[in-house]
């Protein structure tokens, strides 16, 4: 297996481990794509926390494959099968966190702007090179990274060919944290023990409602519901009792939510 996972106090651990450049081959792709469909419905788990082995997080696709793709004109099932990827990733329930050290270009890029948070070591590098092989990202980054970080910034990165540092990464809103190398893997590890920490019913809302926002007016009905739904929680109960009481909630997790 390319793709192993663990999980550990309701974190699911999930890595690529194909070094050195842990490629994105089409086993790979539905070795991913399996692992988060079976953990989005893992009621024990909370949070899933995606890094990769190595020096790099993920150099792309992998182009020994592109003759025989070319050849058999099978570029429809290539963009298919790349968006379950993606989509699998972005359809988990829990919230998802990534750490990328190293090079993440092309299909490796779209696999990073797939996470909800998104922590990047200060030295990698991030682009999408797909215009110099005659083809743009077709595993579902192309329209994520729009959606992000909008139509000038994915214009010239997938016209060009260029690459990006961490901190420009951050200015434009793809990174939300840069940390020295050496502190990556703690500091993803931290975030998802905290999120992990909160009521999973509750994480899951928010990441619902933010992914469902549109505009102030869509999102008023919907969030209400949402909002409503929580204060009929066992754990918000649990929540108000435990800071009366000055000790840490004991949550539920498994509540479903009423809406």
């Amino acid at each position: 297996m390319n793709v192993t996972v663990s999980i550990k106090d309701r974190i699911a651990f999930v890595v690529l481990d194909s070094p050195p450049l842990n490629l994105l081959s089409n086993i790979i792709k539905r070795e991913i794509k399996e692992a988060f469909q079976l953990l989005a419905g893992n009621t024990e788990v909370n949070v899933i926390y995606f890094g990769a082995a190595g020096e790099h997080f993920c150099c792309g696709a992998n182009l020994k494959e592109f003759p025989e793709r070319v050849k058999n004109n099978e570029g429809k099932k290539a963009w298919i099968e790349g968006h379950e990827m993606l989509q699998a990733i972005m359809n988990t329930p829990q919230p998802t966190i990534v750490s990328v050290q190293g090079n993440a270009l092309g299909g490796g890029a779209e696999l990073a702007s797939a996470f909800d948070i998104r922590l990047f070591a200060h030295d990698a590098v991030f682009g999408y090179p797909e215009v110099s092989r005659t083809v743009y990202p077709g595993n579902g980054g192309f329209e994520r990274f729009i959606q992000l970080c909008g139509k000038a910034n994915a214009s010239f990165l997938f016209l060009t060919g260029e690459k990006m540092t961490a901190a420009e990464l951050f200015r434009i809103g793809m990174a939300n944290k840069v940390v020295e190398r050496t502190a990556l893997e703690e500091e993803g590890k931290k975030v998802a023990a905290l999120l992990a920490s909160y009521s999973a019913t509750t994480i899951k809302t928010i990441k619902q409602a933010v992914n469902e926002y549109k505009n102030p007016e869509q999102f008023f009905h919907k969030g209400m519901d949402y909002f409503s739904a929580l204060h009929q929680t066992e754990d918000i109960q649990e929540s108000i009792q435990a800071f009366f009481e000055k000790r840490k909630p004991v949550y539920q997790h498994n509540v479903k939510n009423r809406y």
